[in-house]
């Protein structure tokens, strides 16, 4: 039986999260850490995000991909190096949006193996073919479509995938992490990043 894939809009604020991840990295194994963040919407002590509009909806997008993970991950998580923590919270969004991971697979990972660029129009054309197969991709805005792309494109930046337009292997990466992904079976991640 297949699984019908639903599509949410939801990646359009803010990419991987590495600031805010980072700031929160020690409070991440704490026990009432969604908690401390949904605290932290009208403190601001620890995110330091200007707008509480803008806290509401960093909060709320961290809360899940927070939730979406395992326990053992946000262990793993502490004690990454700095590449190694953007290419973690690129696996978390590819984890927690259906259409980051659709993107990726279906017009990312096959570009690079055809040592292609990517940029926005190829995004695109993903994005517009996903408008005849999906009810909810269809029902978005261009303005959301746009978003999307933008994001899309800014989360390969941020985790130094892509450079320009050019897509790259990842960098300064020890062989321990992506043990972690064999391990538990997430292999497809070790792809992800064009190390296959």
């Amino acid at each position: 039986m297949n699984k019908t894939i639903v599509f949410d809009a939801n990646f359009t604020a803010g990419g991987i999260f590495f600031n805010e991840f980072s700031s929160l990295r020690a409070y991440l194994l704490h026990e009432d850490f969604i908690e401390l963040l949904k605290s932290d919407i009208e403190e601001n002590k620890i995110l330091s995000v200007n707008t509480l509009s803008a806290r509401k909806r960093i909060v709320s997008e961290i809360i899940r991909r927070y939730k979406t993970m395992p326990q053992g991950f946000w262990e793993f998580f502490q004690n990454l190096n700095t590449q190694e923590t953007k290419l973690a919270l690129f696996y978390v969004c590819l984890k927690t949006y259906p259409i980051v991971l659709d993107l990726h697979f279906n017009t990312t990972v096959r570009m690079q193996k055809l040592g292609e660029f990517i940029d926005d129009y190829k995004i695109q054309m993903r994005l517009d073919e996903l408008t005849t197969t999906s009810e909810e991709v269809a029902s978005w805005s261009a303005s959301t479509l746009k978003k999307i792309n933008t994001q899309y494109r800014k989360a390969l930046k941020d985790a130094e995938l892509l450079k320009d337009k050019q897509l790259i292997k990842p960098y300064g990466v020890s062989e321990s992490f992506w043990t972690y992904f064999n391990a538990n079976n997430e292999s497809w991640f070790i792809e992800a990043c064009f190390n296959n």
